[in-house]
Parts: structure tokens; sequence; C-alpha cells
């Protein structure tokens, strides 16, 4: 097993990281018509409960879901869960802002974040634990990697907890997406061809393509 992928419980050769993980759940759905994409059923499972599940799988401790629009619906989909559940106060809000708020709920003992959109219906536990292998073993001064399809920026992301506290601060553009782009030195675009972290259901298309 290479040190890449040695983040199976038990095998890595590292100290196990204690991870929080913020599923982002608060947007309207506009581009599906309006809609609640963590209420969406892919063979059986509703996305929020399926991010919810992977998250979980992969050893991701401590877990926080951010909601908005449909707040009230998603909640009766989480009432089970044992997680805790953000609400945007305002209608009008940015992923920006869901994920100040996500991350800031987050205990403070963590040693970093992962953050998960709700709308990933093939990311899988081992998906997880690659990337939380690609981020225990990336070289000395990252804290931030993000997988990269090609030349297409994926999620989830995992980032430290420096990273976070400046996240809950307000700092830097993060969860706006561009920021990606200006390559600061702590960033690991972690090169891969896995489809998985670029499949999202973001409009009528994407959702016909995982429910035909």
């Amino acid at each position: 097993m290479t040190k890449k992928a040695c983040c199976e419980p038990g095998d890595c050769s590292t100290d196990r990281l204690r991870l929080g993980g913020v599923v982002l759940a608060a947007g309207a759905g506009s581009r599906l018509g309006g809609r609640a994409k963590g209420l969406i059923e892919i063979e059986g499972e509703r996305l929020i409960q399926r991010s919810l599940r992977v998250l979980r799988e992969a050893g991701v401790d401590e877990l926080v879901v951010v909601t908005g629009h449909y707040r009230d619906e998603l909640r009766e989909a989480l009432e089970s869960a044992a997680v805790l559940e953000v609400t945007q106060p305002r209608d009008t809000h940015s992923q920006a802002d869901s994920l100040r708020l996500g991350v800031g709920s987050l205990p403070e003992d963590i040693d970093a974040v992962m953050v998960l959109p709700v709308d990933m219906p093939a990311i899988t536990r081992q998906d997880l634990v690659a990337l939380i292998g690609a981020y225990k073993h990336a070289d000395e001064g990252i804290e931030f990697v993000g997988p990269m399809v090609g030349t297409r920026p994926g999620n989830p992301v995992l980032f430290s907890r420096r990273i976070a506290s400046q996240i809950v601060q307000g700092g830097g553009d993060f969860g706006s997406g561009a920021w990606r782009h200006q390559r600061p030195d702590w960033l690991l675009e972690w090169q891969t061809d896995n489809p998985h972290y670029v499949a999202d259901i973001d409009t009528p298309d994407d959702l016909e393509s995982w429910t035909e």
C-alpha cells in the first residue's frame, strides 16, 4: 500500500486527524426550477442522508448541515440524523455565508474541515478517504486540498484549522470559487481522473441523467 493510499482506519502511518464536516444545503435550487437538492432521491436515498452517511463512513467526527431555503423540509429529513443543523437567518445569502456559518459551528478542537455540497450523488466513502490521504501526505505547508479533474476544480475540499479560522473571521474570498485560481502557496490542486469529484446535480438535465 502506498503512502498516498494508506488512510484507511488502522493503516495510516500518520496520526489520525480529528475531522469536522460541513454539508452545504442552504441553496434555493433555482436552476432546478426551485427545489431542495438535499431531498432528491438517488437509488432510494435522499442526497442529504447520503452526504452524511459517506462522511461518517470516511471517519469524519463532527458534522454540521447548513440549511436555508427549504429549512423545514430538510429539518424533517434530519430528525433522526444526530447532526447539528444551523440555518441561514436571511433568505438572501451566498455560499460564502453558508460556509462561514457551517465552519463556525464546528468545535474548536478539530484538526481539519471537509466541506461537501449536498448535490454530489457520486461521491463515495472511498473518494473521501482518498482526499484525506492526499491532505495528510501533502508537502509541508499545504493547508488546503481540493480535487482537480483535468482543468475542473471539484469537491469536497479539505482544509486546516487555520484556514477555518480565517473563513469564520470573514477573511479572503473563500466560498466564491474564484479564489482557488489565485494559487496561494498553501493550496494543493490535487490532480485526479475520478469524475465523482465534479459530478453534481445543478440543472434538470443533470437530474435526468441520475434518475432516468
